[in-house]
């Protein structure tokens, strides 16, 4: 089920086994995703341990355990550079191609079939002492693509199949299908929608 923003309906439902696998399948399309494949597989990925640090916090996170999820940011901070807050909704094939620099945490909205480059930066609109919780963090629509770099600021919806370009700064809702650039970001071109509507 997809959303009016374009977002697949929650991903509570699947287990933390789902989620890795669906994310291994981004990077080798067509093999079969098991734990053995996903464990040779996760020295020469950075983003696919990227990504089983992401869908632990995740998982942990949903349960209740928030604590533990938030602890495991130190390590996703140490072993491959990137700044993973717990707290988001993140869809099943989540693909990060270069995670290192990548800042995504709480509130944070991704659909399925979303790829982010390296450095990408999903930051509230202005620090509120007051927590995460009183801050806005974009909603990201299925198979958006987000570019090297890229800064989404606040609570901006990125359309399903839209793609930032790098170095690109979002201050404002991108549709479906757009493409856009620049700082602040401005639509250059399109891309078809009709591969996430189903």
């Amino acid at each position: 089920m997809v959303t009016e923003s374009g977002v697949a309906s929650s991903p509570d439902h699947l287990s933390f086994s789902q989620l890795v696998f669906s994310d291994y399948e981004r990077y080798r399309p067509g093999a079969r995703a098991s734990w053995p494949a996903v464990i040779v597989r996760l020295p020469s990925l950075p983003g696919l341990l990227a990504s089983l640090i992401l869908r632990s916090q995740q998982c942990l996170y949903r349960a209740g355990r928030r604590r533990l999820a938030d602890q495991l940011r130190t390590l996703a901070n140490v072993l491959i550079g990137a700044d993973l807050g717990a707290g988001m909704t993140v869809g099943p094939g989540f693909m990060m191609a270069h995670p290192v620099g990548t800042t995504i945490g709480f509130g944070l909205v991704i659909g399925r079939d979303v790829t982010f480059a390296g450095g990408v930066t999903c930051a509230a609109r202005y620090y509120d002492e007051r927590g995460a919780d009183n801050q806005e963090f974009a909603t990201i629509g299925d198979g958006a693509v987000i570019g090297a770099n890229a800064v989404l600021v606040g609570g901006v919806t990125i359309g399903r199949r839209a793609m930032v370009g790098a170095n690109s700064v979002v201050l404002s809702d991108v549709p479906d299908g757009a493409v856009v650039m620049g700082s602040p970001a401005r639509r250059v071109g399109s891309r078809d929608v009709t591969e996430a509507a189903s």
